[in-house]
């Protein structure tokens, strides 16, 4: 399997046909992305710049650039650099020009309008906080400028972002403290309540972009690799001035490099993405290059602001230099339009056009299976049971069975005490540190065995006794050198532990007390995710808990076990296919609470919209194929991120799908239930810190069984001199898996 590379170049051969061109890709591309990719025929539409140096002696008379635009109440603002003397005595201070039309603009008579005011160093690439579209957003009636800031007379000076304010923007407060180290060229939207920032990453070269995000604009948490790197043939040296849009779900990225066809010359590429992380650049950058016909702009055109106009069309403002010698850094602002890409076909969810549900069910979930790096042949479980105990007319088995050659499970069996008949089943899947110990799973494991089924909880990869020093929450699979040993060798970490899933499946099949036709998955948050893989690959379930878990790109912005797998999911899939993978067999119902941040990172609904759109689109497929009402949307109002599989309504889905003996679906609904805060708080369990609050995990409705925890040591598999050994740890098996390449 390739190495997965956070940005990825599109390699596409376009054929011209008229005015459709046909993409003949040699990598996938989302499909809401395609028409992105078209021709983009920018127009100038001046017949010399719009902004041009100052009279001799002013403050811009020898430098301007960066220019920062802002549409309110029909009156275009431009906020640019500008700089008196030499190259190498420059100090940039912000210029201020106005317009009605985005075209012709005076400049304003009280410039400059801001200095950083210490008199060494230079305002540099300003930009305003904007909407997502790109629309600018005030915040208590002020205008937010970020940029950036160094002393050019200082070799060891670094660009830093500062911030200021102001209600008119001729009048700005003084530049805050800085916020962030090496930052060039700041582009920031506000999504729902997260800001986002792209920026020119300058700490070394060659030059990258990068993303950050933030809660208040103020504390910024670096994205961990590089969105954008040099990878095209026509980029050279660095890659510098992103400005992101995002519209619909795409985010859209213009930025610079220098260009390699023509010396001395830069040039505007264009990218675009589904999540602002993973981004696809166009196969025809630059898109916007310098002209050579008009001298003030025949080399350099960088440094750009971007706008959706009101009328659909989309306008640049650009600064740009003339031929050698440069005695001006940049020499002129300038502008040009382009009537946006063509309107995206509708297409409906599910399989192409002409070919029949199961021929396309099979052939995506090869594709899928493939890319998770699941394993062709299957070896022995070799299941070995290590004893049992009872508990309140329950039995708990312990186990230990082999998932692959080299990586083994330890794993506890629940079930009834009484087994009149084989029982329908229910395997485990577990969030970010979460295992067979940890209270929530404890705790629906019991509560799924007193409902009459068998439920089986295994240990994933990395954790408890699969940990290296048998430690809990220790989320030992999410840094990313884990990711990328096991990517690299072709075994995703999703994929293993689906795999595993999948294995738990085969252990319950050899069981004569499991009714192997009524088996299920239930998860929360990874657990969620991993259901959900669970059900579009899986032909064997009936039924999956979707919990804590999104059918959106919002989690396209997760860790890298979750992340990478569903943006090359996305390449191929849209969401909507993606769930009706499970049809017609699997009843799928997805719970989340309405409140949940820690999956909607922007808490503004964008995930819980999304995901009801897709169940509703996927619900279409299931009802085509004969299974209506198998696919649902479940929301607690007012809920966070919560263990929704033991909520009465998920055994109720559970009774409706698989069954539950020892429960009639008239006695769930009138159970008792129990606040899962005042649950831990008896069995004196202490919650993560993130997730004990009454919006989160203290927060849940749990059905009452009357349930206590059972102790970790009661529940462990493994002899002593087992703990640690390579076959049941995540070092064994990253070894075992590296071998095998």
């Amino acid at each position: 399997m390739k190495r997965w590379s956070v940005c990825r170049v599109l390699l596409l051969l376009i054929i011209l046909s008229g005015s459709s061109p046909l993409f003949l890709q040699a990598e996938p591309i989302p499909r809401e992305l395609q028409r992105w990719l078209t021709p983009q025929n920018w127009q100038r539409d001046t017949d010399g710049p719009i902004l041009e140096l100052g009279r001799p002696g002013t403050y811009d008379d020898t430098h301007i650039f960066a220019p920062c635009v802002s549409l309110e109440q029909g009156t275009y603002s431009l906020w640019y650099c500008g700089s008196s003397g030499a190259v190498q005595d420059r100090m940039f201070v912000l210029g201020r020009a106005d317009s009605n039309d985005g075209i012709h603009f005076n400049k304003n008579r009280q410039n400059p309008v801001f200095s950083f005011g210490d008199g060494e160093h230079s305002v540099l690439t300003p930009t305003l906080l904007r909407s997502a579209n790109g629309q600018t957003l005030r915040e208590n009636g002020r205008l937010r400028m970020w940029f950036s800031a160094t002393d050019f007379h200082d070799e060891t000076a670094l660009h830093q972002l500062y911030e200021a304010d102001s209600l008119n923007g001729s009048e700005w407060s003084e530049a805050g403290s800085d916020n962030l180290k090496h930052v060039y060229a700041p582009t920031i939207l506000k999504t729902g309540r997260t800001y986002q920032m792209w920026f020119t990453d300058v700490s070394q070269d060659p030059w990258c972009i990068r993303h950050a995000s933030s809660l208040d604009g103020s504390k910024w948490r670096v994205s961990p690799d590089p969105v954008l790197e040099l990878d095209q043939n026509w980029e050279s040296g660095r890659l510098f001035y992103p400005t992101v849009l995002k519209l619909g779900d795409a985010y859209l990225m213009w930025y610079g490099s220098y260009w390699t066809e023509r010396n001395n010359t830069t040039a505007l590429g264009f990218a675009v993405s589904i999540d602002g992380l993973n981004w696809y650049k166009h196969p025809q950058n630059p898109v916007l290059r310098p002209d050579p016909e008009r001298p003030w702009e025949s080399h350099y055109v960088t440094s750009q602001s971007v706008m959706q106009l009101p009328d659909g069309r989309f306008r640049i403002w650009y600064a740009s230099r003339k031929q050698p010698p440069f005695l001006n850094k940049y020499f002129a602002i300038n502008t040009a339009h382009w009537e946006g890409p063509a309107q995206a076909e509708t297409k409906p969810p599910g399989r192409p056009a002409k070919v029949a549900f199961p021929e396309w069910q099979a052939e995506s979930r090869a594709q899928l299976k493939a890319m998770l790096g699941i394993p062709e042949q299957k070896v022995a479980l070799e299941s070995e049971k290590r004893g049992e105990l009872e508990r309140d007319g329950l039995v708990i088995e312990k186990w230990i069975f082999t998932s692959e050659p080299g990586s083994k499970i330890p794993a506890v069996v629940y079930r009834p005490k009484q087994i009149k008949a084989p029982a329908p089943a229910i395997v485990l899947t577990y969030g970010h540190g979460g295992s067979k110990s940890q209270w929530q799973y404890n705790y629906a494991a019991q509560a799924y065995a007193k409902a009459g089924l068998v439920c089986l909880a295994m240990d994933p990869i990395g954790e408890e006794e699969r940990h290296i020093q048998g430690r809990l929450g220790t989320r030992a699979h999410d840094p990313k050198s884990v990711h990328e040993r096991a990517w690299n060798a072709g075994r995703p970490i999703m994929g293993k532990l689906v795999f595993d899933t999948m294995r738990g499946i085969d252990f319950l099949q050899e069981r004569k007390d499991v009714d192997s036709s009524r088996i299920g998955v239930a998860g929360n948050s990874l657990g969620g995710a991993v259901a959900s893989w669970m059900a579009a690959l899986e032909p064997r379930i009936k039924m999956a808990i979707v919990s804590g878990w999104a059918y959106d790109n919002v989690t396209l912005r997760s860790k890298y076990c979750t992340k990478v797998p569903n943006q090359r999911m996305r390449e191929r899939f849209t969401w909507p296919e993606f769930l009706s993978l499970a049809a017609p067999n699997c009843a799928v119902i997805v719970m989340n609470g309405d409140a949940d941040w820690i999956i909607d990172s922007d808490n503004d609904g964008t995930a819980w919209r999304g995901t009801r759109a897709v169940v509703e689109q996927a619900g279409r497929v299931y009802a085509d194929q004969g299974a209506e009402g198998k696919v649902k949307a479940w929301f607690e109002a007012g809920g966070g991120h919560r263990p929704y599989m033991s909520h009465p309504d998920a055994l109720l889905w559970i009774q409706q799908q698989l069954g539950t003996p020892a429960l009639t679906a008239q006695q769930i609904k009138t159970m008792p239930t129990v606040n899962s805060g005042r649950w831990c708080d008896a069995q004196q369990i202490k919650l993560e810190r993130l997730y004990g609050t009454d919006l989160h995990q203290r927060g849940a409705t749990l059905a009452d069984f009357g349930l206590t925890l059972i102790d970790r040591s009661q529940l462990a598999c493994l002899k002593p001199e087992e703990r640690g050994t390579p076959e049941f740890t995540l070092e064994g098996w990253l070894s075992q898996i590296e071998r095998n390449e």
